[in-house]
């Protein structure tokens, strides 16, 4: 066998996901996914960051939606939520939700989204490792 032969790696490769950053309900939801990534596929980041203006296409900067960064490609609203929980352990079973269609999905998400502010206000913040954190 030659030495170059690749071996095969079960990382995901540039999954970040990118959160409202002063949102109390994205910031739970970073802490619950971070608390669950057991394989430390994610790395996570603020809307506003340097790190999303630097590398999110321009019309998704000003979204009002997660956007989960995987293999250089975007997701958003409930795209990116089903991606993200098929990736933790435990929670493949999420997978089932994508027969659903994706404009219900999105108009939940964006029901949530529209009232996240009213109801889970703006006060927590998740801590995160510094090594898990885009800028």
């Amino acid at each position: 066998g030659s030495s170059d032969t690749k071996t095969h790696y079960s990382i995901v490769l540039n999954a970040v996901i990118i959160y409202d950053g002063p949102c109390t309900l994205c910031n739970k939801s970073v802490g619950w996914i971070f608390k669950r990534d057991k394989n430390n596929l994610f790395l996570f980041g603020s809307l506003k960051s340097e790190w999303a203006k630097a590398h999110l296409p321009a019309e998704l900067q000003s979204e009002d939606s997660v956007v989960f960064v995987k293999d250089n490609e975007f997701y958003i609203r409930s795209k990116a939520v089903l991606m993200i929980l098929e990736l933790l352990p435990r929670w493949k079973w999420t997978k089932i939700f994508q027969y659903l269609p994706s404009w219900l999905l999105d108009a939940v998400y964006k029901l949530i989204a529209k009232t996240r502010y009213k109801i889970f206000r703006q006060e927590f913040c998740a801590v995160l490792p510094q090594e898990r954190i885009v800028k």
